[in-house]
């Protein structure tokens, strides 16, 4: 039997305030964005001379962004009204679940990581999803050069910041694949959503998105030759982070229009790949520009893309669903108990299939 939403809400609320995005610090308000969205939507449908548009809500996990800029292209380019779709573009934020807006029917797709959506699949919503957006994960741990940290053996000792809520089992499977105990061998510490300990020095090794906190430690003028990553990529102990994903029950009525909305978001997604400059312009001219800066978004999009489309990947696969990258992403989930069974079904390619043939 489903089971209410509220159940997991104090689960999903604590990872829903630190997954990706959440010190992102670009403002704007609901209104504000959905104007933007259907503004430049019905603009496009009276140049292809659409007749009707069938409305597509999509729910963000933060606040607009870069890391959302693929949406934003495909509505300023007007993708979707040739797609016959008017697309609202939801912004999340910290009191926002995209999971539960979309099981809830308030919204049609959601953005969201994989962790975070296998909790509610686990728990019987009609939950699936339907496209991959970001392949490679963009959390990193960074250290100064100073911290002597020639592999992850060396963290042995070292303090790690870590935000919780969900990003602390990567953290866990790096140090289990290196024989460290988590509780002995170091200290985890409560990381803030800023970066000023790891500055001060209270922390020996901090969490960073690449699209985020790493350009905000450089953008305070450290020099990147002063600083090293440890990659969760190539250390196999990534999670998947941004997909897409659907009400299984609006799908069920819904599948053309899905395919033509995942369509369209794909050729914006290209197309910010492509020029994430351009991208970074169109999106910043629809945040509080007093809580960011064009070059932060810049910086954002360009870390943005390489998760997106990573070095010899194809970018006509963006949105592609690698089974092996989501097992990897479940198992670390369940070692660390996130869920306690794999979901029968964590994603469909059917309608990514559609829209990519």
């Amino acid at each position: 039997m489903k089971k209410s939403i509220t159940t997991l809400l104090a689960i999903i609320m604590t990872l829903a305030l630190v997954l990706t995005g959440c010190s992102g610090g670009t403002t704007t308000t609901a209104a504000a964005t959905t104007v933007a969205a259907e503004t430049t939507t019905a603009a496009a449908a009276e140049t292809t001379g659409a007749a009707e548009l069938e409305t597509v809500r999509l729910q963000l996990k933060w606040l607009p962004q870069a890391q959302f800029m693929g949406y934003y292209v495909a509505a300023e380019k007007g993708y979707y009204a040739e797609e016959g779709i008017e697309v609202e573009i939801l912004p999340g934020g910290p009191d926002i679940v995209p999971e539960s807006q979309v099981a809830s029917g308030a919204a049609d797709i959601g953005v969201g990581w994989v962790s975070t959506l296998m909790p509610f699949e686990e728990q019987g919503y009609p939950l699936v999803e339907i496209a991959q957006i970001f392949q490679h994960s963009a959390l990193q741990l960074v250290y100064f050069n100073s911290q002597n940290i020639s592999t992850p053996a060396d963290l042995a000792g070292k303090t790690i910041g870590s935000w919780m809520g969900g990003h602390e089992y990567e953290i866990y499977a790096l140090l289990a694949k290196y024989g460290l105990d988590k509780d002995k061998d170091v200290t985890i510490a409560k990381q803030d959503f800023t970066m000023d300990a790891f500055l001060n020095g209270t922390l020996d090794v901090a969490s960073a998105m690449t699209y985020n906190e790493y350009m905000v430690v450089v953008e305070s003028g450290v020099p990147e030759s002063d600083l090293s990553v440890i990659d969760m990529n190539k250390e196999g102990v990534a999670m998947l982070e941004d997909c897409l994903f659907t009400n299984t029950e609006w799908l069920a009525d819904n599948e053309d229009l899905a395919a033509r909305f995942l369509r369209a978001s794909i050729k914006g997604w290209a197309d910010a790949v492509a020029d994430p400059e351009a991208a970074a312009e169109i999106v910043f001219a629809l945040v509080d520009q007093s809580s960011t800066t064009l070059e932060h978004q810049v910086n954002m999009a360009n870390k943005v893309a390489e998760a997106v489309a990573p070095e010899g990947f194809d970018t006509s696969k963006i949105g592609y669903i690698d089974p092996d990258a989501i097992a990897q992403t479940a198992e670390i989930a369940k070692t660390y108990g996130v869920i306690t069974e794999v979901p029968e079904t964590i994603f469909m390619t059917d309608v990514w299939d559609a829209a990519t043939k």
